[in-house]
């Protein structure tokens, strides 16, 4: 027995929902009045397990597992009876009259304040609704219907206004409902004066749009300020039931509708998804915030089986920024094939709101079916704006492709190989072919280098030989032909992004002015003009484009200092591939496939061959220096 009433066990029942419960664990798919979904208690190769909603109870036909909810809990997380009861008590804020007096009184505190607060919110919210239609609303509402939006979405979405006195919401509720003020602070709607005694209101003169939790009670808001106030859009601080790297805007409403998709669409705004709800477009969500967190996406793959997600932001520069960041949040689950990620942007810079007020919505829907992969929305961003016949513009695109195709696996990044090299050739069969293999040495070089930055102790060395070569090649103009040769040659790549950002910025001043590799002034001049209109990159770079005197006498025998620090770099490659292949090695050993084995061997035998023989290189390098001359120029 679970020790609890039968009263509060059905209280449980009644307040937990199954599909939603279910949907954190199972991919479900609406399919008649029903859920149907793979189940998540066998090895299911087709979708026998069913969840009904108005029954509130689920079965898989295959394995014959089922019941209601406090079971689906019990036999998910293995947890005995009670304490199903017990969590799902505590997820739905169901008081539990069981434990110590002081566990319950503590337990019932903490599920009163939350009770509480979702009180206060909800009253909150009907007092910018009740405002936005009284008098002092009226611009307000001029606003909104002049963003085409009907009656039936603001009462969908509870859309209210902030009224501009500074204790507006606060004369309602502490003065006329008699609610704590301390109650209000927790909420978000009341900010402590700093300068003497008393609150005044957090929103003032702003639509309000209210932000529902999965079961659509009302756990903060966000509020858009209708005249010049900044900033333009202010949202409830966290709270005990608000945290926006948790909530998904529109969610509530959207659910089934992704589901019926199999995608969900996110736009940036609030108001995009407002207008896209009222043009039919429900499965449509916002961050709150410009990039997903990953609990986000997390929730929102819970709704879609293909596990689709579309990203929509405005198309000027701030647009494509937030785009790109978007991506990045997710940019290694598309990579691995946990999402696939499409990119929707609109013609002529237009926000979704924007372009349904001038187009039927047929139009947007013919797009958003349209939408590219995110990869090819990508390519499409590098080649924006860039003339290919430039040899800087081409040598640009040519370094943006290598970096985002080295993160890709086989079968794709051949794919997209080929894809990238007949657009850089443009038309140019003979040209792409030889563009392609000069790619796909570029995206080896980059695999093997690895671009992100080793620790202080492990490249203190490494970080050395890369400054002393980018040093060389600045200050001593007839080693330079020597070190891109070099560089080329052996497929090295600079680890430190400074160094590489340097070394990006020289490749295109000489393939722009060819007559600088040969001059020295020039090129430092160049490179610290441009540092001079920047500051973050001038701290960056100082010490490389101006030398100070122990600088000086550690390159005092350059050729020497170029050998050390090419063999350093290919030294630090060479030992990543060891390891790799080690790893590979282990796991075929570990499988039983010898042959396989036994051709990783060989590999692994050919890095410690070229390891111990730069190892060698290094050190006679070190002592090469101290006898050989020192350069003419710098006795």
């Amino acid at each position: 027995m679970s020790g609890l009433p039968p009263d509060t066990i059905h209280l449980v029942r009644q307040k937990a929902d199954l599909v939603e419960v279910v949907a954190e664990k199972v991919v479900l798919r609406k399919q008649g009045k029903n859920f149907v979904g793979l189940c998540p208690f066998h090895n299911d190769r087709k979708p026998s397990f069913q969840v009904s909603p108005s029954k509130q109870i689920y079965k898989c036909f295959s394995c014959g597992a089922g019941g209601d909810v406090l079971r689906f809990v019990s036999q998910m997380e293995h947890l005995s009876f009670a304490e199903a009861v017990r969590k799902l008590a505590q997820r739905y804020h169901v008081p539990l009259p069981e434990g110590s007096r002081q566990e319950r009184q503590a337990y019932e505190r903490q599920l009163s304040h939350q009770e509480k607060l979702l009180e206060i919110l909800a009253l909150a919210a009907d007092f910018y609704q009740h405002a936005l239609r009284s008098q002092v609303g009226a611009a307000a509402r001029q606003y909104l219907y002049s963003r085409h939006l009907s009656e039936e979405t603001l009462q969908k979405f509870q859309v209210g206004f902030a009224p501009p006195g500074w204790q507006s919401l606060y004369e309602y509720l502490v003065n006329q409902k008699r609610q704590p003020v301390k109650l209000l602070e927790d909420a978000g709607l009341l900010v402590a004066r700093q300068q003497g005694s008393g609150h005044y209101d957090r929103f003032r003169h702003r639509i309000m749009l209210p932000i529902f939790d999965g079961q659509g009670r009302v756990i903060g808001f966000a509020g858009r300020a209708l005249g010049d106030e900044h900033p333009k859009y202010l949202n409830s601080p966290e709270t005990e039931l608000f945290n926006k790297s948790q909530v998904v805007y529109g969610l509530n409403f959207a659910r089934e509708a992704i589901l019926k998709a199999d995608q969900a669409l996110v736009v940036e705004g609030y108001f995009d998804v407002m207008a896209l709800h009222q043009a039919g477009i429900q499965q449509t969500v916002a961050a709150m915030g410009t990039a997903l967190t990953p609990q986000q996406v997390k929730t929102l793959l819970r709704y879609t089986e293909s596990k689709r997600l579309i990203f929509n932001f405005d198309a000027d520069r701030a647009g494509l920024n937030a785009a790109t960041r978007a991506i990045e949040s997710i940019e290694e689950q598309a990579r691995r094939g946990e999402v696939e990620l499409r990119i929707l942007t609109l013609p002529a810079g237009k926000d979704a709101d924007e372009f349904l007020r001038e187009h039927p919505v047929s139009e947007f829907q013919t797009l958003l079916n349209q939408a590219p992969l995110w990869l090819d929305w990508q390519i499409e961003q590098v080649l924006a704006g860039r003339d290919l016949s430039r040899a800087s513009d081409f040598q640009q695109a040519h370094q943006a492709f290598v970096r985002l195709l080295a993160g890709l696996g086989g079968q794709w990044r051949s794919l997209y190989l080929h894809r990238v090299a007949e657009l850089l050739s443009r038309g140019n069969g003979r040209l792409s072919r030889d563009l392609e293999e000069e790619l796909r040495r570029g995206v080896r070089q980059y695999r093997w280098a690895k671009p992100e930055q080793p620790s202080p102790a492990k490249g203190s060395k490494l970080l050395q030989s890369e400054s002393h070569l980018l040093q060389i090649f600045l200050h001593f103009c007839e080693y330079r032909r020597e070190i891109r040769e070099a560089l080329l040659e052996r497929e090295l790549q600079f680890s430190f992004r400074p160094h590489r950002d340097l070394w990006q910025r020289i490749l295109e001043l000489v393939y722009a002015q060819p007559e600088l590799e040969t001059q020295e002034e020039p090129l430092l001049t160049a490179l610290r003009t441009i540092c001079a209109h920047d500051e973050q990159l001038n701290e960056r770079l100082s010490h490389l484009l101006w030398l100070d005197e122990n600088t000086r006498v550690a390159l005092m025998r350059p050729r020497i200092v170029v050998r050390a620090a090419i063999a350093n770099m290919e030294l630090e490659i060479r030992q990543k591939r060891y390891r790799y292949w080690t790893q590979l090695w282990d796991q075929a050993f570990s499988e039983g496939n010898t042959a396989l084995a036994a051709q990783y061997q060989a590999s692994i035998q050919q890095e410690y061959q070229a390891i111990q023989s730069l190892q060698r290189d290094v050190q006679l390098s070190l002592e090469d220096m101290l006898e050989t001359p020192l350069a003419e120029d710098w006795i």
